[in-house]
């Protein structure tokens, strides 16, 4: 009695502490959820993993501008539009975006060229092309360059600078600069691409959206292509266009549609499951507060830990379901026995009492496999571990501490019907379990074979995480070929001033010309704004050929005399302030530094934040070479600005690193698995759970043809699940109720995992299929991994079949 009365106040004690933690919890995911400063984030390229600490400290500026630049990048769209009432349709749209709050149209407005002319007169002699450099030491070749420049009667260069920079430089200069950067024409004030015959007005948008809020948008989107489908109608012409903020609205709404739509077809199903099996209202209630319970306590731990919550997460999230309903059956399995044994007076073991071992070592083993991805760099798996750590551990005390209180009437119980199938379940395991050292030993070398013949194809394309939709992938193609940027990317350089700057840049330039590569175009703002120290020397150039008599020639030609001014240097603020301004504003910019080693962000604003500068300049024709790419990624203050080969590269090193990890994960499992069951039982247990994760990674290759980090991720979760079901039948053996319970959590897994392999993300759809192949081999191999059972009689079995015997838990096969 008085271990009895002392059981009773360990688990009133228990309740109330359980009670108290959740009231804190409830609290907290309050506040975080009212009051928090988390949001949810949709930006693909914010999956990306973080760089090292080492590598983050020596190029930490550089990856903020490379971060400034894609921020702006985010906020631009741009429009074409083509057929014959363009124009019209080019300036309705115009007109209309005034009236958008938060949109603006970027048209650029084309600058006179006499307006050009003009400002840069103060700066005539400072300013040459490299080719007009080199002719200044042959006084022949200038006179003929000036010669052959003046029969270029309609060159606008020459006629609207010859009486202010006669030596022609101005004219060769602002000609080449102007043509290298602004390669298209114009029509009325209007940027137009002929492209097969076919004119494209030009029409690039400003999107004022902080942070990329998902309402704002989706909102923003549904506006702009409205009104493109509008001018289609209207004018009957072609609206193409293409920007970030398309694919964010896109990637939202299916994921926020997939997340609903998953979630819910998961859990509809997984409860008439339990409404078919114990015929009660009850257990659906119960799993409904469970499943309510967890998901408050992981994305209270998400929201608390991270700032941005990446709707991935939320998708990935919906597989809590699948392992929370797992420890749901469990309890009601043995609710029902223990019910059944107190009705009947047996003594047979029952209640969460009976599971409470299994249950903890199962979490504990399950939390130490996500444990891991908490602190990888690829924010994701760090958000998705963190959700199911917190989602578990609340289940876990829910179903320890509180079920039981709340069946104290004990209703719960298995239809006799599910229990006679399971009988029948249970024979077919136990005559798989005798044979099964041929079973492990024919899929194992059949696994290798197979391994060894077809060779593993790893595919780490960033556009597994890409959910857009085609004709937004089409656009982007058109796009790209349109503009003449398919094929390129930009170098990112940065500096503390704007000198240094165009300093680096002209460094860089000079070693691309150096590199010799046939059909390479380079664009960059050096054509029309050198650095002020190249611009000295130009200046000294001319007046040394000046005083060599090199233009004599020229000019008495032309009849005209003229002095070398003194040196007066163009910078930035006065380019700025110039009728180019518009080019300098998409080739530059300032972005604030923080520094890595701020202490708090009060000090940090005042003391440790700087405006830096960063420019990019755009190589297209052909890729860099090694040895530039080489020296690029040697230099400081440079960078290739190429994300999905960022990403890629870094998804396909942290594939590897995963695979380490998994090693880790498997010894500690079984040493485990060893400690608690023996050696023998370990190494079966072990056995089962490695050939169901790499026959699911197998049949999944056949299917897709390729493997990706994901697949790996989901392996996690099989070894998750694996090791539940062999933790449970190892400790109990093939009981009736244990083989009920799994099979149960089995079909209610496939149908969550199952769903997500209907998803139009790559990596969703393949994570989903690896997990429905791995869980029908976990659930078919883990019951070979059992203890050794004792075999019943014929009578037995039907006698348990019939279900006349409840209290009996070790249904077994005839030899």
């Amino acid at each position: 009695m008085s271990n009895s009365n002392f059981s009773v106040c360990n688990n009133k004690f228990g309740l109330k502490c359980y009670l108290l933690q959740l009231v804190v919890v409830l609290l907290l995911a309050g506040y975080q959820l009212g009051w928090g400063q988390w949001q949810i984030e949709t930006n693909i390229l914010s999956l990306l993993p973080t760089d090292s600490q080492a590598q983050a400290s020596q190029k930490q500026d550089i990856n903020q501008a490379k971060s400034a630049l894609f921020q702006q990048a985010n906020q631009r769209v741009l429009v074409a539009i083509s057929g014959e009432q363009a124009i019209p349709a080019y300036h309705q749209l115009a007109n209309t975006i005034t009236s958008f709050t938060g949109i603006e149209s970027e048209s650029m407005t084309v600058p006179d060229i006499s307006d050009v002319i003009t400002f840069y007169q103060p700066y005539r002699d400072s300013v040459m092309t490299d080719d007009y450099q080199a002719l200044l030491t042959d006084p022949q070749a200038i006179n003929n360059f000036v010669l052959g420049k003046l029969t270029q009667v309609s060159d606008p260069f020459v006629s609207g600078s010859l009486a202010i920079s006669p030596r022609l430089n101005l004219a060769d200069f602002l000609a080449t600069g102007l043509t290298q950067l602004q390669s298209f024409e114009t029509e009325q004030g209007i940027i137009v691409v002929n492209k097969d015959g076919l004119k494209h007005y030009i029409m690039p948008i400003k999107v004022n959206v902080d942070g990329f809020s998902v309402k704002q948008t989706q909102a923003f989107s549904t506006q702009l292509q409205a009104e493109f489908q509008r001018l289609e109608t209207k004018f009957d012409v072609d609206v193409l266009y293409s920007g970030v903020l398309f694919h964010t609205a896109e990637s939202s709404q299916q994921a926020e549609y997939e997340m609903s739509t998953f979630g819910v077809i998961s859990l509809l199903a997984v409860l008439l499951m339990i409404l078919a099996v114990f015929r009660s209202a009850k257990p659906v209630n119960l799993s409904l507060l469970v499943l309510a319970i967890s998901v408050i306590y992981g994305l209270t731990a998400v929201v608390t830990l991270f700032n941005q919550l990446h709707l991935l997460t939320l998708v990935f999230a919906v597989t809590l379901i699948g392992i929370v309903i797992d420890y749901c059956f469990h309890a009601f399995v043995s609710l029902s026995v223990s019910n059944s044994n107190s009705n009947s007076n047996s003594n047979t073991r029952g209640g969460i009492k009976s599971i409470r071992t299994a249950l903890c070592l199962g979490f504990i083993t399950t939390a130490l496999g996500y444990a891991a991805l908490i602190m990888s760099p690829l924010s994701l798996l760090s958000q998705v571990a963190v959700f199911m750590i917190f989602g578990l551990f609340g289940a876990l005390l829910t179903v320890l501490l509180l079920l039981p209180y709340l069946n104290l009437s004990g209703n719960i119980s298995v239809t006799p019907s599910v229990w006679t199938l399971t009988d029948k379940l249970n024979i077919w395991l136990t005559r798989l379990h005798q044979q099964r050292r041929i079973i492990f030993v024919v899929l194992s070398l059949g696994l290798v074979s197979v391994i060894v013949i077809d060779d593993i194809n790893f595919n780490d394309d960033i556009r597994l995480l890409n959910s857009s939709p085609a004709f937004l992938i089409d656009n982007e193609i058109k796009m790209a070929k349109l503009m003449g940027y398919q094929h390129s990317q930009r170098i990112v350089i940065t500096a503390d001033d704007s000198e240094t700057l165009l300093q680096r840049q002209e460094d860089l330039l000079a070693r691309l010309q150096h590199s010799q590569l046939q059909g390479l175009t380079v664009k960059s703002i050096a054509s029309l704004l050198p650095s002020v120290a190249k611009q000295q020397a130009s200046n000294d150039l001319l007046k040394d050929a000046e005083q060599q008599r090199v233009f004599q020639q020229g000019l008495a030609i032309l009849g005209l005399t003229d002095t070398v001014d003194e040196f007066k240097p163009l910078t930035l603020d006065a380019f700025n302030s110039g009728p180019l301004q518009a080019l300098s504003a998409v080739y530059i910019y300032q972005y604030k530094y923080q520094s890595q080693d701020a202490k708090n962000i009060d000090e940090s604003v005042d003391k440790k934040a700087a405006m830096k500068y960063a420019l990019w300049v755009e190589t297209s024709g052909v890729a860099l070479n090694t040895d530039l790419q080489q020296w690029i990624a040697d230099q400081p203050d440079m960078s290739i600005d190429n994300k999905p080969a960022e990403v890629s590269a870094a998804l396909s090193h942290y594939r590897q690193a995963l695979l380490l990890l998994f090693a880790g994960a498997i010894l500690v499992v079984t040493i485990v698995l060893c400690l608690r069951f023996g050696l023998m039982q370990g190494l079966l247990g072990l056995l089962s759970i490695m050939v169901s994760a790499g026959g699911a990674l197998l049949l999944t290759q056949l299917s897709l043809g390729h493997l990706n980090i994901f697949n790996l991720l989901a392996v996690l979760l099989i070894l998750a699940l694996a090791i539940d079901y062999v933790i449970f039948y190892q400790e109990h053996g093939l009981q009736r109720n244990t083989v009920l319970a799994i099979t149960l959590s089995a079909i209610s897994s496939a149908l969550v995992f199952g769903v997500l392999a209907l998803s139009v993300t790559p990596a969703v759809e393949s994570f989903g299929l690896t997990v429905m192949f791995g869980i029908l081999l976990v659930f078919l191999l883990s019951p070979l991994s059992a203890k050794q059972v004792t075999v019943l009689s014929t009578k037995q079995v039907e006698t348990e079949s019939r279900g006349d015997d409840v209290s009996n838990n070790s249904i077994e096969v005839v030899k």
